[in-house]
């Protein structure tokens, strides 16, 4: 009996702190976004920017041992955008101080609607210059880019660093965005933020599904105690 009351305690416990755990660091996670309604965000126009990966590189050919890939993903909540634009037409992201290789591996629509090049934005749409960003460009000429004010998009960028460079400070990386009008002009500010690289946290559902998990061993723990 004692035996089974050990396990019990223990199982419940790692259980419950395990939960409490994934839920800080989806607190923590939702907090290092920036942008929305009321935001003191100087560029942002209302959306909400969050760019995140999942805390660990990609798996790395053994020929190329200097080098680390990461999978960031920028996320753009444009549904409280209130800047005066029709389309969001470029986005770019630095996580590193220089880039050695860059890719697409997601976007709006689909890679084939962006075209990526290294720099960052100014005015006039993707700079092909600044050091460590990658801008995607919106390749469509009708309509120039995605609709805002429309919900949320999701750029996806495999970004090959060397070891060590991945800027995971406190508003280390950066991201940049234009917003334009029907005939591709940029409307309203050009979004240029520091950001916080964050590390992906499991979605609402994940842990409502963990959390039925642990009720239910739970429920057979105390079966198994009072057959015993």
């Amino acid at each position: 009996m004692r035996s089974n009351n050990s396990f019990f305690v223990k199982a419940i416990g790692f259980g419950g702190g395990a939960l409490l755990a994934l839920l800080l660091m989806a607190g923590a996670s939702y907090a290092d976004s920036i942008g929305g309604p009321g935001s003191t965000c100087g560029t942002c126009q209302g959306s909400i920017y969050t760019l995140s990966y999942d805390g660990s590189p990609l798996p790395e050919s053994p020929n190329d041992p200097a080098n680390e890939t990461f999978r960031v993903s920028l996320t753009i909540d444009t549904s409280g955008y209130n800047g005066g634009g029709s389309y969001l037409d470029q986005v770019a992201i630095k996580v590193a101080p220089s880039v050695v290789s860059a890719s697409l591996f997601a976007a709006p629509g689909g890679t084939g609607l962006w075209n990526l090049q290294a720099g960052g934005i100014n005015n006039s749409g993707c700079s092909g210059s600044g050091s460590g960003f990658e801008c995607a460009n919106f390749v469509a000429v009708a309509p120039p880019g995605v609709v805002v004010p429309n919900g949320t998009y999701v750029w996806t960028f495999d970004v090959k660093v060397a070891n060590g460079d991945l800027l995971t400070g406190a508003d280390q990386s950066s991201i940049k965005a234009r917003y334009v009008d029907a005939s591709d002009n940029k409307v309203g500010a050009l979004v240029s933020e520091d950001i916080t690289l964050q590390v992906n946290t499991p979605e609402p559902g994940t842990l409502s599904l963990f959390g039925s998990s642990l009720i239910g061993l739970a429920a057979w723990l105390r079966r198994r105690k009072a057959m015993a």
